[in-house]
């Protein structure tokens, strides 16, 4: 970062500046100028054509029937009339109530609803979710910017627009991704201004929110529009490429579908493409929601020189707990198959539910490849953390989800971490070892909710 944008915030005249809009905005008494129906306009600090220019910057669209707008900071509120002038149903939020804001609905007969909350307090399940966000001169006063930006994200259905301070956005543009933290009142002399991103910096912070594309807008006056959507552009009408098959979907902590609100844990999908990809390439989602991949990395390949890929991404924030589905296409392809993974409240896979009985089986049964140990290839064990019990087999059923099948150690049900068909008629499950598992040799054994059991497969355990 240059001398000059990492001074900014404590440079006189940028202060001055923002103490004559304090003392302004105290001697006219509201933030916004606010239209009546009958083209009155209430004066305030920021005039009808400012704030008209701040919103044609972005691609909000101009008719808004049926879609549902929510306004973060609405202040005086001219935003969310402006939002519901379009036809949009509008929540308005600020954490301090504007009655001017109440006053002119009133006498504009609108219907905005208006809510005093923090950003902290928004929930979906309390406020439900958005088309489109208006999320302006907010960010820099939150404590904890990049949990409040997953916040919004976690609200929005499409796209989320922001505004905020930049601190290269004065001179000249800085390469550097970094985050200024100001611990009292060194931006413009304010005490409740916390954090100045470099544009660089806000719009990484807004990918790692969970957005799957983000643009930059304009960069003017010490302040940055960025336009942000949940969603990945359109596929192409004709793919020049096969899409990937994707084989599986895991939690890369535990190895298993399944997600955990409370704890910071990340998707791994592992697929099989012809492409030559890097991470800019792929377009996952989950529920339709694109993610961003964090790291991709070519781990094999097949005989037909197809490569065998694993990539990795954060989930969407906002996923309620069930089940969710997975899916994955590059820029050049269409989608492949999709995969479930389950947000659940506690840790550890678990027995299916109502498996069931042999008696009412009337598929044949799988055909047992091999019984390993997935640290080392072998058969044999020797209890170290990271081993799982890793069976293979063949079955003519297609389609197979985790709950579909049965794992037993030496006639004991054992719960499965994870299903996967690598391509083709083999599947592999995996488990972990019972832990009362004595030394000696036991036998595997599956079965599908529609089959029998295959023949059981020989393994270890040493002493």
């Amino acid at each position: 970062m240059s001398e000059r944008t990492s001074a900014l915030a404590n440079d006189p005249v940028f202060a001055a500046r923002i103490q004559k809009y304090v003392a302004e905005l105290s001697r006219k008494g509201q933030y916004h100028s606010l239209e009546l129906n009958d083209g009155t306009v209430l004066p305030g600090l920021i005039g009808v054509e400012a704030l008209r220019a701040r919103i044609r910057a972005f691609p909000i669209p101009e008719d808004l029937r049926g879609r549902r707008v929510l306004d973060v900071g609405a202040a005086s509120g001219w935003n969310a009339f402006e939002m519901e002038r379009r036809g949009a149903e509008v929540v308005a939020v600020d954490c301090v109530e504007f009655g001017e804001l109440r006053a002119v609905a009133e006498l504009r007969g609108s219907r905005i609803d208006y809510r005093l909350l923090d950003v902290d307090e928004l929930d979906p399940a309390e406020i439900g979710t958005f088309d489109y966000i208006l999320f302006f001169g907010v960010l820099y006063h939150l404590r904890h910017p990049l949990l409040g930006l997953e916040k919004i994200c976690a609200l929005a259905r499409d796209s989320v627009f922001i505004e905020s301070y930049v601190a290269d956005g004065l001179g000249e543009r800085s390469d550097a991704c970094t985050l200024e933290f100001y611990e009292t009142d060194e931006l413009g002399g304010q005490i409740d201004n916390w954090f100045g991103p470099t544009t660089k910096c806000l719009m990484a912070m807004c990918r790692s929110a969970g957005f799957a594309q983000v643009g930059l807008e304009y960069v003017a006056d010490g302040r940055a529009g960025i336009t942000c959507r949940r969603r990945w552009e359109d596929p192409a009408a004709n793919p020049v490429a096969a899409p990937p098959y994707l084989s599986s979907a895991v939690n890369n902590r535990t190895i298993e579908p399944a997600f955990h609100r409370a704890k910071d844990e990340y998707l791994c999908l592992y697929f099989r493409s012809r492409e030559d990809l890097n991470r800019l390439d792929l377009r996952a989602e989950v529920d339709g929601f694109g993610v961003p991949a964090l790291a991709v990395t070519r781990i094999g390949e097949q005989r037909d020189g197809t490569g065998d890929w694993q990539a990795n991404f954060r989930l969407p924030p906002g996923l309620a707990a069930g089940s969710h589905e997975v899916r994955l296409r590059t820029v050049n392809s269409g989608f492949s198959n999709s995969l479930p993974i389950s947000m659940i409240a506690e840790p550890g896979p678990t027995l299916p539910a109502n498996f069931p009985p042999l008696e009412a089986t009337t598929a044949p049964a799988p055909a047992l490849v091999a019984v390993q140990n997935t640290f080392d290839g072998s058969a044999i064990f020797r209890g170290f953390r990271n081993e799982f019990l890793s069976v293979y087999f063949t079955t003519d059923e297609t389609a197979l989800r985790r709950g579909d099948v049965l794992l037993q150690v030496d006639g004991h049900d054992v719960p499965v971490h994870l299903l996967t068909n690598p391509g083709g008629v083999e599947w592999q499950v995996n488990a972990k070892l019972p832990a009362d598992l004595a030394p000696g040799t036991h036998h595997a054994r599956v079965r599908t909710a529609h089959s029998p059991f295959c023949e059981p497969g020989e393994f270890k355990l040493e002493g």
